[in-house]
């Protein structure tokens, strides 16, 4: 036996968790009552961090996916956990705990002990093909060593920053689930009582839905009893929502309101007598609504909705949404194969656009030599390109050789894609808002939409559209914003280019195993606002934020 002090007892909280690093290896220690127990401290399901978890009735609570295992024995108790956790024997010297990493805990689960399986799994993990020589697990250490930002700092990114699995699902417990607000609806989506849609924080489904006093909740949809997506459709009116498995029904808030068969049958089966169903109703998430747009927020101390995006940005967003009333006018979904991210940094990218989209630059709307603008606010995390319409003629003549798509003499057979109804307070007649991390606001003349990112891997996102218009819009201007609304969209004048470029960039971090590539442009401005089109200074903002975040 080895037997090594790791901690003292006074270090644990009662009935909670402390994580340590022994030897390299992430162990979660537990203190229930007067007894210590330890296991290995990275959950055999996605690789999280247990000590992040939760401790209750002897059981830790996964943080990424709420999976469970018994504390004493490493037993994996309920999906999505199927493999235990290894343990370690424990002793207690006076106050110090120590441990033997060789030995399993007296009352282990039987059969293989977990941990031998995680080395394994994050090895292939890697996407880049390369192998860990150091423990395979997400300690703040071995992420460090692990993932390594190029020398030259923010003005090369490495691309296992789009291509790795193991940062994806980092990415999703401390950003998506982390500390930020995730736009999820229009409340015009849900005007009545009993309204609802189904929406995304992250890649986690959840339900928007309009209780009977009007006020707006949104819970996971994930029954509490056995996981099922219990709501189905994708939009709708109900009283109630009952889980189709069991019919486990929950109220507009979230709260379990029935449980069949809960006292069982001729006083046999059914739920235990001191089930509480108050502690098991929906996890509902922290609700903002602001002028009509809806946020959540897996962190219930949240800063407010207008400190987060800091004034700038805010009064973009309030540019937008002015006080009228959001008018739901449709949506388009589609799949795109590629990284999240790279959706933000598109936005981000003034320069491409005047370079790649043959509408943009030979219509003007957005062209080297506009009025312009790259906004990113103080952290870099939320981004406003904006740009304010030309004619033609106002481009220069070196402006035009530089822009191969530029084409002299395309015209338009519906010249009123090209018409601008001047009714914001604004000097820009286009803005691209980036709210981090999944929200795009899209102001193009006269066309309006909100854009919903939703992650399901590394190496693929899907995107909602939802297009609006305005309470009080005539019929004309609400065929006027349909029209122009085919400027972007899936099969758009726009979208179809940056839908290819995504994936040309995807496919190219994928077949060349430790790639990095340049963010150089525009060297004046280190990261952060650029007056100039041909800029990555907000790219660079956004990925200083990111690796904060991430803490790499």
């Amino acid at each position: 036996m080895a037997w090594q002090r790791v901690a003292s007892i006074s270090e644990i909280d009662a009935d909670g968790v402390l994580g340590v690093d022994v030897d390299g290896s992430p162990v979660a220690l537990y203190r229930l009552g007067n007894e210590v127990f330890a296991t290995a401290g990275i959950c055999t399901h996605a690789l999280a961090i247990l000590s992040d978890g939760f401790v209750e009735d002897g059981k830790i609570e996964c943080p990424l996916h709420q999976g469970q295992f018994d504390i004493r024995s490493g037993k994996a108790l309920c999906p999505p956990v199927t493999e235990d956790l290894r343990t370690y024997a424990v002793k207690l010297d006076g106050n110090d705990v120590c441990i033997d990493m060789e030995r399993p805990a007296a009352n282990a689960a039987p059969g293989p002990n977990a941990g031998d399986g995680i080395r394994a799994a994050a090895q292939e993990n890697n996407a880049d093909g390369r192998k860990s020589t150091g423990p395979n697990v997400q300690s703040q250490e071995w992420l460090t060593q692990r993932y390594v930002w190029p020398e030259e700092g923010l003005t090369r990114i490495p691309d296992w920053v789009y291509t790795d699995h193991t940062i994806y699902e980092r990415e999703v417990e401390k950003i998506f689930h982390g500390r930020t607000w995730n736009y999820v609806a229009l409340e015009c989506e849900v005007p009545k009582a009993g309204d609802f849609i189904r929406s995304n924080v992250g890649p986690t489904p959840v339900v928007v839905v309009r209780a009977d006093d009007g006020s707006i909740n949104v819970f996971e949809n994930r029954c509490s009893h056995r996981a099922a997506e219990f709501c189905r459709e994708l939009s709708g009116n109900v009283k109630e929502f009952v889980c189709p498995y069991h019919q486990w029904s929950y109220d507009l808030q979230g709260n379990l309101a029935g449980v069949p068969f809960r006292r069982g049958v001729n006083g046999k089966g059914g739920m235990p007598a001191d089930f509480d169903s108050s502690r098991h109703g929906l996890h509902q998430l922290n609700v903002k609504s602001h002028r009509g747009v809806v946020f959540a927020s897996y962190a219930r101390d949240m800063e407010s909705f207008e400190d987060y995006l800091g004034p700038e940005v805010l009064k973009e967003f309030e540019a937008t949404f002015d006080g009228r009333k959001p008018r739901l006018l449709g949506y388009y979904r589609h799949t795109l194969p590629g990284n999240w991210k790279l959706y933000h940094e598109n936005l981000k990218d003034p320069y491409h656009a005047t370079l790649l989209h043959t509408f943009l630059v030979t219509f003007g709307l957005l062209v080297a030599g506009n009025r312009s603008l790259m906004l990113a606010d103080a952290i870099g995390r939320h981004g406003v390109m904006a740009s304010a319409k030309s004619e033609r003629k106002s481009v220069s003549s070196d402006a035009k050789k530089e822009m191969r798509a530029y084409r002299e003499g395309m015209s338009l057979a519906e010249p009123r894609f090209m018409d601008f109804v001047e009714e914001f307070d604004s000097p820009w007649s286009v803005t691209m808002a980036t709210i981090w991390p999944n929200l795009i606001i899209q102001r193009e003349m006269n066309t309006l939409g909100m854009r919903q990112i939703v992650p399901t891997g590394p190496h693929e996102f899907i995107m909602k559209w939802t297009m609006f218009g305005f309470e009080g819009d005539d019929e004309e201007m609400t065929r006027h914003r349909l029209r122009q609304g085919n400027l972007m969209g899936p099969a758009g004048f726009l979208g179809l280019e940056d839908n290819e470029a995504i994936k040309f960039v995807q496919d190219g971090m994928q077949h060349v195993p430790g790639g990095q590539h340049l963010v150089k442009l525009d060297p004046a401005v280190a990261a952060g606002t650029s007056e100039s089109l041909i800029s990555e200074a907000s790219i660079r903002a956004m990925y200083r934020h990111w690796r904060v975040e991430m803490g790499l």
